[in-house]
């Protein structure tokens, strides 16, 4: 009975935090039984739960050769992570029916600038409010509030997933604990892929959000408006985004129409215009697990002053052959997506539109309407880009233990619009975005090349020849393998990009002088238990780039990009605890431009990352 007692004043003092009650309602102190013993008292609520996690994350870095502009200090300590992520997130969830639920997410972090006030602290993802409700017509749910994790469709309202060929000795920072140290290494040879948060394939959005599903006939929808993560600022003409879904479900089939609109101000006066509308259709079709037909096929338009708003087409469409069918899976994919088709919130990059920016007052607060152009960038398989269309084949092959992927695309810009190709540098990636904290910049580094983004940066390379609708092949390769080494288990993981760029359309690469860009990168991964809750890993990371013909050289040396990058790492994972993490990487990094004789760096890292789950 005490225990009972002892819960109910606990109950009673979060309800009165949290709702603002000075002091309880006396009739919760009313006994249920009419005062026989034992007493029973009624609940305030029905439900109460807390959880989040503690993230430290601290590095170390000594350079012994840098970027100019990187200053004369060689040795570096940084606390936190430079993305803005908190040390400290808290979710406080209440149910008061069964129904329905409030949740908040509270978060602490220190950027450590030397201010009085270094702590931030404040709402992570705002107040979420979630209600359901079952009839005999169907399930209807309700979103809103703080910021939802949403999906609609790939090109309307998704993010993209890729195709699970990817490093994992960089840990994220979203990464859980596993049960087991080494289970996270298993699960990536078992799955293809780990298990992802709540955000993976979604968007961020804030507003309202209304759902309906087992509708009569095998309907259900998703109805949303207020703004996503472009979205925002504080000026107060309107800037939103509304969409939606209706979907129905044709037993192991279905097919949906989708919908997003997205608009803004740019002017206080409202007469400035800018957004960019997607209207498509989804479907799938499976025949006996065998071969599944699946595609997304619509139009999309983007709208400024400056633009007239022509609409352009917008295909994704794919073939799935089950081994029983073909000895081996294989996905041939089609997609084309026009240069009048933006969407910053579907998966697949803006490099045609030149987005509308209006001049802002200088100490103006305000929303960035869409994100600016990447050029004709070189991408992963299966990140699509507007302008552009191509062919995708993708294959899993296993022998024993052994398992192969293999990923080839063919593809060309519709029109010849840029004289830039963008790029990344898979070996040090990681590493050379912490040159730069806390912010996105935009044409650093020794020859103002560089720009960058979260986790990563690209870099940008000029072409001085007539621009033309430029073609892009790519192959990627990933081998993953184990065996017992002193009877402990070992992993072994081999990750290989090979891209290039050219002034055509060609169905096979061109690996020559021929090309404007080629790039070659290798990531070898090991992973050894060495107990049940230590696991040493290992990484070995190389690229290499070459510019060619027609392509920006250097004044001094008169060559093209000629570039060579080369990583090593050590790490431990240890589990210290239940839910508890530590998290140890030393990384050596060397990287050259023998054509840019400025464009070079050689150095360490080491991070240490401390992080519990409750």
């Amino acid at each position: 009975m005490l225990t009972r007692t002892i819960l109910a004043v606990l109950s009673i003092g979060l309800t009165s935090l949290v709702f603002g009650q000075s002091t309880p309602d006396s009739s919760m102190f009313k006994p249920d039984n009419g005062g026989l013993e034992p007493k029973k008292y009624q609940k305030a609520l029905s439900n109460i739960s807390i959880s989040g996690y503690y993230r430290f994350l601290g590095a170390y870095t000594t350079m012994q050769n840098q970027y100019p502009e990187m200053g004369d200090i060689n040795n570096r300590v940084f606390i936190g992570d430079d993305s803005n992520l908190p040390e400290l997130s808290m979710t406080l969830g209440i149910s008061p029916t069964r129904n329905t639920s409030i949740s908040t997410d509270l978060y602490v972090w220190n950027p450590m600038t030397g201010s009085d006030q270094d702590y931030v602290q404040g709402l992570l993802l705002g107040v979420n409010l979630y209600g359901t409700h079952s009839t005999k017509y169907g399930t209807f749910g309700v979103k809103t509030g703080g910021i939802h994790w949403h999906k609609l469709s790939p090109l309307t309202f998704a993010a993209n997933t890729g195709y699970n060929r990817f490093s994992l000795f960089e840990r994220n920072p979203w990464d859980p604990n596993t049960r087991r140290m080494y289970e996270r290494y298993e699960t990536y040879y078992e799955n293809g892929a780990l298990t992802q948060d709540v955000r993976w394939g979604q968007q961020a959005f804030h507003g309202f959000i209304l759902d309906g599903a087992d509708l009569p006939m095998d309907f259900s929808f998703s109805a949303m408006h207020g703004k996503s993560q472009l979205n925002g600022g504080a000026a107060p003409t309107p800037n939103q985004i509304s969409g939606g879904r209706i979907r129905k479900g044709l037993g192991d089939h279905f097919v949906s129409i989708n919908g997003i609109r997205n608009k803004t101000f740019s002017d206080s006066l409202a007469r400035e215009l800018v957004g960019f509308n997607m209207l498509t259709t989804e479907f799938e079709f499976q025949w006996d697990d065998v071969v599944t037909f699946y595609g997304e096929v619509g139009g999309g338009n983007y709208f400024s002053p400056n633009n007239e708003g022509d609409w352009g087409e917008v295909i994704d469409v794919r073939f799935q052959f089950q081994e029983e069918l073909t000895h081996f899976p294989i996905e041939l994919r089609f997609f084309r997506i026009s240069q009048n088709a933006i969407n910053n919130n579907g998966v697949f990059f803006n490099t045609s539109i030149q987005e509308y920016q209006p001049v802002v007052p200088d100490g103006t607060v305000g929303g960035v309407p869409l994100l600016f152009p990447f050029a004709s960038a070189v991408t992963t398989i299966g990140q699509m880009t507007n302008n552009r269309q191509g062919l995708i084949l993708n294959t899993d092959l296993q022998f024993g233990r052994h398992k192969l992927t293999l990923g080839y695309s063919a593809a060309a810009e519709l029109q010849g619009l840029s004289d830039r190709i963008t790029y990344g540098h898979p070996a040090n990636n990681l590493q050379l975005s912490r040159f730069w904290r806390w912010d996105f910049p935009a044409g650093v580094g020794p020859y103002g090349n560089i720009s960058k983004i979260y986790r990563g940066v690209y870099e940008t390379m000029l072409i001085t020849d007539s621009v033309t609708a430029k073609g892009f092949n790519s192959i990627e390769v990933s081998f993953k393998t184990h065996a017992k080494v002193f009877n402990r288990k070992l992993m072994f993981f081999y990750l290989g990009g090979f891209h290039n760029v050219q002034s055509s359309f060609s169905a096979l690469p061109v690996y020559s002088d021929e090309a404007y860009l080629r790039s070659y990168n290798h990531q070898l991964e090991f992973y050894y238990e060495l107990t049940r809750n230590i696991v040493l890993s290992n990484y070995l990371g190389y690229d290499r780039i070459y510019g060619g013909q027609n392509t920006e050289v250097n004044a001094t040396s008169g060559r093209a990009k000629d570039q060579e990058g080369i990583s090593y790492a050590i790490g431990l994972d240890i589990e210290l605890a239940k839910n508890t993490g530590l998290y140890i990487r030393h990384r050596w990094i060397n990287y050259r431009d023998y054509s840019f004789e400025l464009d070079q760096y050689k150095g360490m890292e080491t991070t240490v990352e401390f992080k519990i789950f409750f």
